[in-house]
């Protein structure tokens, strides 16, 4: 049976998450954290940082579809750095990346902190149409974890 993060009875009875990274569901991943509890307070250190934006196909051919596409998640990282009720929201567009970060991340995986969770379609086949239902599964965000096509 599968089950959304936000409804999980086990995660909602837990303590609240210091942090939750959003690298595909956008906008509805911020609601759901909001709706939950599932995250902590900016003012008790919840951060929710998204790698993802609202919209999961950006076309953006204008001035105004930028302003259109960029104005909601710059709005809502400034309120939330304000508002002591609800986590901090920060979207971020790159992996600022510094000496020493990838030895500390893995030593995150060596001593069982962080974890990479899979899709449980995942490992594709390495053909067209793994290739294919790889991304259809990641273009409908249906994806429960990293989608992985075995080569």
């Amino acid at each position: 049976k599968e089950v959304n993060w936000w409804e999980d009875q086990e995660l909602l009875a837990a303590e609240p998450f210091d942090l939750i990274v959003d690298l595909a569901i956008g906008y509805e991943a911020w609601v759901h954290a909001n709706k939950s509890h599932m995250l902590k307070t900016r003012k008790s250190g919840g951060l929710f940082l998204a790698f993802a934006s609202d919209e999961p196909l950006l076309e953006v051919h204008s001035l105004w579809q930028t302003m259109k596409t960029l104005i909601p998640m710059a709005w809502r990282a400034f309120s939330t750095k304000y508002l002591s009720s609800s986590p901090q929201y920060t979207w971020h567009d790159g992996l600022e990346v510094k000496p020493g970060v990838f030895t500390e991340i893995v030593s995150l995986f060596e001593n069982g902190s962080l974890k990479v969770v899979l899709d449980p379609i995942s490992p594709l086949p390495f053909t067209e149409d793994g290739v294919k239902r790889g991304f259809i599964v990641m273009q409908e965000r249906h994806a429960h974890g990293k989608v992985v096509v075995q080569i």
